[in-house]
Parts: C-alpha cells; structure tokens; sequence
C-alpha cells in the first residue's frame, strides 16, 4: 500500500512539473514576440546648444531649440540661388524634398514656376541670412500640438544678378512657418520633421534696396 501511496505521489510531482515546464515554454515563447516588436533603436534629439547645468531628455520629444535650427537650416538652404534663380529655385526644392510637405512643395514649385515664366528670376543669385544679432529664443517656437510648431524666422535677403554683381533686393522678411513631425526614411531625412508652410504672410521689416 505504501508503495502504490509513494508511485501516485511520483505521479502527481511528475505532472505538475510537466505542466510547469508548458507553462514556463508559452511564458517564453510570449517573451520573444514581445522583443522582437520591440524597437532596435529610440530616437533623441539633441539640442543644438546644451547648458552647463545640463539637459533633460526624453525619446522622441523634440526640443523647441531643434525645431528653431531645423527650420532655419531649411528655409535658408532653399532660398540659396549660387548661379542662376531660373534652375536653382527649383533645384533647392526638389533637392528638400523629403524635408517638405507635399502640399508645401507644390506651393513653392508654382511659386517658382510663375517667376520662372516671367523671367524676374533669370540670372539672380540669392542668399538668405539671419538678420545680425537673430538667436533663438523660446519665444521663437509656438507648439501647437501633435507634433506641429509655428517657427518665427527674421531673415535678411539679397539678390544680385550674376553677370555684373549688382543688387537687385536686399531686404529683411519676417517669416513664420509651420512645421511638422515627419514620418519618412530617415536616410532621407533624419530629423524626422518637415517645412509645412506659412503660418502667416512674410512681413517686410526693412528694405535696403
């Protein structure tokens, strides 16, 4: 009797350790899934100038800072004409193309195109700088949520013909532009943010020439 007692306790010890070791292989099996839809990589963007008291950061957040370099960056590299207005202008917005909305492409391809047709922008060479002394400030970048900034620019622009170097325009603009998060390859854009438009009309603050 003792020895039936002892073989159906074996039994018994047998299935629940043959019912833990199922549970343990789903337990794990429920794990792997879990990290292999994890991310390989988290996101920090890194503000342009860090204090000496340091930074705080969190994956993913953008600091207002970036935003105000990004746009900047942008819109400046976009109005940058080195030889002629008539291919540049339109070169400068295919080449930001992933840094673009499409609706904000569009726009600045026809703005260009009707330059283009009425000839005001043939043989111009344009810069586009910050107006002397223009930093960012956090008043600068207005959050609107959702991944979408107002950014306030103060930018100088000349223009000069390139056959005899003369100035044609030499003014300062104030520009406010929207800009977005961007989910796109980040090979092609790798701040993950796009120019959207304008959140205002530019503004003329002063006119040289």
């Amino acid at each position: 009797m003792r020895f039936q007692d002892a073989l159906e306790s074996a039994r018994l010890t047998l299935r629940a350790l043959v019912l833990a070791i199922v549970v343990l292989f789903i337990s794990n099996l429920g794990l792997i899934a879990a990290l292999s839809h994890m991310q390989s990589k988290v996101k920090i963007y890194v503000p342009p100038q860090i204090p000496a008291s340091g930074v705080t950061m969190t994956a993913g957040e953008v600091p207002d800072s970036t935003v105000y370099s990004f746009a900047y960056w942008a819109w400046q590299s976009i109005n940058y004409w080195p030889k002629n207005g008539a291919t540049d202008y339109a070169k400068a917005i295919q080449n930001f193309t992933p840094y673009l909305t499409p609706s904000f492409e569009t726009m600045l391809m026809q703005d260009a195109n009707s330059r283009y047709s009425t000839g005001e922008i043939q043989d111009r060479i344009r810069t586009m700088t910050g107006i002397d002394g223009a930093q960012f400030q956090d008043a600068d970048v207005k959050p609107l949520g959702h991944g979408a900034w107002l950014v306030h620019l103060d930018m100088r622009l000349t223009e000069r013909m390139n056959t005899d170097g003369s100035v044609v325009k030499d003014t300062e603009i104030s520009y406010v532009i929207k800009v977005v998060e961007y989910n796109v390859d980040q090979q092609q854009n790798r701040y993950g943010l796009a120019l959207a438009g304008f959140g205002s009309d530019p503004q003329r603050i002063k006119t040289f020439t």
